[in-house]
Parts: structure tokens; sequence; C-alpha cells
């Protein structure tokens, strides 16, 4: 369970994992092979994208470090707002 609320916390850097995993798989000016796989084979990898990004998520929950994406959003965040 922590392993999921740690994917929570850094739900951005999550998100943005997936989709570029996504585009490397599956785009047709990438790799292509989503074009010619079914359902079955595009929820395959959607599902371990997913438990990738869960695993890695609690690395670095582990490691006490926040995900990179929240990590930059942050400082673009607050440097902006200090100005």
């Amino acid at each position: 369970m922590l392993a999921i609320t740690a994917c929570g916390e850094r739900s951005f850097s999550c998100y943005l994992f997936q989709s570029v995993v996504f585009v490397a798989l599956l785009s047709s000016y990438t790799l292509g092979p989503g074009e010619t796989l079914g359902t079955a084979e595009v929820a395959v990898i959607a599902l371990a994208t997913w438990v990738v990004s869960v695993l890695l998520a609690d690395l670095l929950r582990q490691a006490g470090v926040r995900g990179p994406a929240e990590v930059l959003l942050r400082r673009l965040t607050y440097r902006t707002a200090a100005r």
C-alpha cells in the first residue's frame, strides 16, 4: 500500500513517465507496434508500465526523494512567486 501512496505523492512524475513510455512504444512515428497490437496487448503494456511507475515511485520514497517533475515544478513555481 505504501508503494501506491508513493506513486500518488509523485503523480506528476509517474504521469510523465507513463506518457513517455506510451508514446515511445505505441506511436506510429516512434517504435510503432501500437498499430499492430490488439487491445489485450496494449492493456498488458499499460499495466506493466503502471507497475514499473509504482515500483520507481516506491524506490524514490525509500530514498526519501521527491519525484523529479514535482521538484522541477516546485522550483519553477516558487522562483516565479518570489519575484
